[in-house]
């Protein structure tokens, strides 16, 4: 089984039927879409009054809906870490490497690094952010075993926790399409490298 299909963020169906009730999450529809834009585009700085002239809708509706811009970026954010989580979980030991890199290059690559940038100014987002990042290195970490195991990887250079967590920081540092051939290449050796002994990290 390979890695799930990327699928586009910020796209939701409306399911509620009747005018009255379906109108609430029409909006709430349109404001994710504008702030999936407006963030890609502009960073964290996009402002409330930004998404909500994209969106079609007055800054009321955006309060309405959400405490604060920090709440909505939460929102996309928890989004793109169920996308990861989903996509680590369906992962399969043949082209993994190459699965990995299409999966913390982001399913927005622009978006993504307007979270990023906004977990680094942003102390809620940054707390919010390193919960996240925990469960993201167990589901990598659990994939990456199932995947040396089914390779027969019997004395690997990294445990599997180390190796998730340098893939993690080296998918942070390099989201430059331009470096996709490198970073897949690294990605391979973090996860099927064999030594003499497997490496821990240190707490």
């Amino acid at each position: 089984m390979g890695v799930v299909t990327r699928r586009t963020l910020c796209v939701l169906s409306d399911r509620t039927p009747g005018r009255a009730q379906r109108r609430p999450e029409e909006k709430r529809a349109r404001l994710l879409e504008a702030a999936c834009s407006a963030f890609a585009k502009s960073g964290y700085a996009a402002s409330v009054h930004e998404i909500c002239q994209a969106a079609g809708v007055g800054i009321g509706t955006f309060y309405h809906q959400f405490p604060d811009k920090s709440d909505l970026m939460r929102f996309l954010m928890d989004e793109e870490h169920q996308y990861r989580v989903r996509a680590f979980d369906a992962l399969a030991a043949d082209d993994l490497a190459a699965a990995i890199t299409r999966v913390l290059a982001g399913s927005d690559p622009p978006l993504l690094r307007a979270m990023i940038e906004a977990c680094g100014i942003d102390e809620r987002l940054r707390d919010f952010g390193r919960g996240l990042r925990k469960e993201t290195l167990e589901r990598l970490a659990a994939a990456l075993g199932r995947a040396r195991q089914a390779r027969e990887i019997q004395r690997p250079a990294l445990d599997a926790s180390t190796a998730a967590w340098a893939a993690l920081v080296i998918g942070d540092a390099g989201m430059d399409p331009a470096g996709t051939a490198a970073f897949e290449k690294a990605i391979s050796v973090l996860a099927f490298a064999e030594g003499n002994g497997s490496i821990r990290a240190r707490a």
